[in-house]
């Protein structure tokens, strides 16, 4: 789960300089600067839109943690602890896709291997996307079934249904 901060990054001047020296060689050849170029900003563009969900699941938490400090009715935990644990896994899988990716000096050195590198990354970070955009609608529409619950049934007509509180 926690990477160390320093992975994957050069350290000292000599390495900076190597890695400085693959990068301007790998960037001189112009199909692999268009290549490049593409690669990083669809990864960009994936940052961009996991950071926006990011502050969308942020809102949804929100809500949820209003609802949680006014004390639900027994019933309403069911969709506010369903939807708190989805919104809360697509948050940790949205903070893996913005995880910064340092091209090794070894990756510069091997253009075309890098270009599948990145290709990979980019697969990988795209799944992981896809599934915190899933687990956001899930919360969402738990929350949906919570405000229903809470605003329309529990109020009224089921009034009457007593939950066991098993906690």
């Amino acid at each position: 789960m926690f990477r160390k901060p320093s992975a994957q990054l050069p350290q000292g001047d000599k390495a900076l300089r190597n890695h400085r020296d693959a990068l301007s060689d790998l960037m001189a050849d112009a199909g692999h600067h268009e290549l490049f170029e593409h690669l990083y900003g669809c990864l960009s563009i994936l940052v961009s839109k996991s950071s926006s969900l990011l502050m969308f699941n942020s809102i949804i938490i929100a809500v949820y943690a209003i609802f949680v400090a006014r004390g639900p009715q027994p019933l309403e935990w069911i969709p506010i602890g369903i939807g708190m644990v989805t919104v809360l896994i697509s948050c940790f899988l949205l903070l893996s896709v913005v995880w910064v990716h340092w091209s090794t000096t070894t990756d510069l050195y091997d253009a075309d291997e890098h270009a599948l590198t990145l290709l990979r990354v980019w697969l990988k970070r795209t799944i992981k996307y896809r599934l915190a955009w899933n687990l956001a609608e899930v919360a969402l529409a738990f929350l949906s079934v919570f405000l229903v619950l809470h605003f329309l049934l529990l109020p009224g007509p089921l009034q009457f249904i007593k939950m066991p509180v098993f906690w």
